[in-house]
Parts: C-alpha cells; structure tokens; sequence
C-alpha cells in the first residue's frame, strides 16, 4: 500500500476543515489551523460570535459586523512569532492578512475563495507571505 502520509499543508488544512464543522453561522463555517515552527499544532479556530453575543444569523448585515473570523480566533492562542503556517478553508480577507502577518506567519494554506474576492492576494506579496491554494479532499 502506497504512502498516504499528507504532507504538513495538507494535514493541517484537513485540521482546519474540522475545527470549521464548529462554526454557528448556517451560511459560511470556516475554520483555521495553525502550526507552530515545528510542526506542532498551535491552535484550532473558527468563524462565530464572540462569548455573550447573540448574532441574528438570518440577517447579513449583522451577521458581518459581529462575526469574529476564524483566523482571529486561532491566532488568540499564540504569541508573535511562535507559528509558520495557517491552514484556512477559505482565503484570507485583507484585514485577517494584516493581523496573520503581524504574528510573523510566513505561509498561508487555504482551499476556497469567498466569493471570489482575490484582493489578500497582493497584500500577502506585499507581506512576504506564501499563499499555497490546496483542493481539499
């Protein structure tokens, strides 16, 4: 039998894919992985609202404003400079990249496009931050 051993970017992008089955918003469930500079498991996150607030989920507007992304929830576990990669289901937003480059992430693993806004893509030239788009399973 051949070796079905996934690689570090894949490993960690099926870690985010379960920490998103957590995810409360019914619409888009999005969830994060990241891996400290051994390979470790840093931190799991995922899309929701922040403890005590109700979100009327139905409602876009306000299911935008409230919403803490699962990148930002992940990096709430981890000092600057401690993790090398995240894993995301969905490409980053701009205000997400900005924070994930703050924490010195030098990789970016993702899989989909929410709805199809590429525009993290230049900023994460800007930021010397690899983006590597992996097809999940």
């Amino acid at each position: 039998m051949p070796d079905e051993r996934p690689s570090w970017e894949r490993y960690s992008l099926l870690l985010a894919s379960v920490a998103a089955l957590r995810s409360e918003d019914p619409y888009v469930k999005v969830g994060a992985c990241l891996l400290r500079n051994d390979n470790s498991i840093a931190s799991l996150g995922y899309n929701g609202a922040p403890p005590g607030v109700d979100i009327n989920w139905e409602d876009r507007d306000d299911r935008r404003k409230r919403v803490i992304h699962a990148e930002v929830n992940a990096l709430r576990y981890v000092n600057p400079g401690e993790c090398h990669l995240l894993a995301c289901t969905h490409l980053p937003c701009n205000d997400c990249l900005k924070m994930i480059a703050s924490y010195g992430v030098k990789k970016i693993v993702y899989d989909e496009v929410y709805q199809r806004d590429y525009s993290s893509l230049d900023l994460s030239k800007e930021f010397n931050i690899e983006l590597i788009n992996i097809i999940r399973l």
